[in-house]
């Protein structure tokens, strides 16, 4: 895991943390979660795409706009590889890119006493490996809150439109980009580095599928590991 994930700790200060995760199904409790739920996904506004419209997309300006805010509420997870990641990246963002790191940092926000009440993800192009990881949150999110549903412990994730490599050709994006440069991720000098990464997740792939097959003969559903 990314030596950014433990900059994580303390975490952050939310308004939306609750001390009892335990909550009772009461009607009032529906209705107050629906209602929370819908401020926290109006919060912000959003870019209608054909592609993934199952998820709520945000523009480089609306990103850059919560960095000017400078709060602490705000999670950017950046889903590309770390060689891409090293090369220029969102300066509040940490490199999550594997689906067993996004699980150990889901179960690192849960047992927190305080979470981001944004949550931001995003790759180059924000098109394969940034909603991959986004719908896992996602399913992971209402694993842990099944018996509370429709609650959710984060409500509010969003995906960068058009990802690291629109925000990094927008001038007023430049100020927070660490480096200020941008590593594609077919750059030819990481040919290898690509093969690996790329590798090591069919591996990490087929083995979680293998696992889930033998413990459940049933339907695969995603859940902590």
């Amino acid at each position: 895991m990314s030596h950014r994930l433990e900059s994580l700790s303390p975490l952050f200060v939310s308004p939306l943390d609750r001390s009892n995760s335990n909550m009772l199904t009461t009607n009032s409790t529906v209705v107050k979660n629906l209602q929370v739920l819908f401020d926290q996904q109006s919060s912000l506004p959003l870019v209608q795409r054909s592609s993934h419209r199952d998820l709520k997309r945000i523009s480089s300006l609306t990103l850059v706009s919560l960095l000017n805010k400078q709060t602490n509420n705000l999670l950017i997870i950046d889903a590309r590889y770390p060689f891409e990641y090293s090369g220029g990246h969102i300066s509040a963002a940490i490199n999550v890119y594997t689906e067993n790191d996004l699980r150990l940092l889901f179960t690192k926000l849960m047992s927190s006493t305080c979470r981001p009440s944004i949550i931001v993800f995003h790759c180059e192009f924000s098109s394969e490996r940034g909603p991959r990881l986004c719908r896992l949150f996602r399913s992971l999110d209402r694993q842990y809150n099944i018996a509370n549903y429709p609650y959710l412990s984060f409500p509010s994730i969003y995906l960068l439109d058009g990802g690291y490599a629109e925000f990094f050709q927008h001038s007023f994006c430049k100020e927070y980009c660490v480096p200020q440069t941008y590593i594609s991720m077919f750059e030819q000098q990481y040919t290898q580095e690509l093969k690996i990464y790329r590798h090591a997740k069919k591996l990490a792939h087929g083995r979680i599928i293998t696992k889930k097959l033998i413990e459940n003969p049933g339907p695969i559903h995603l859940c902590l590991s």
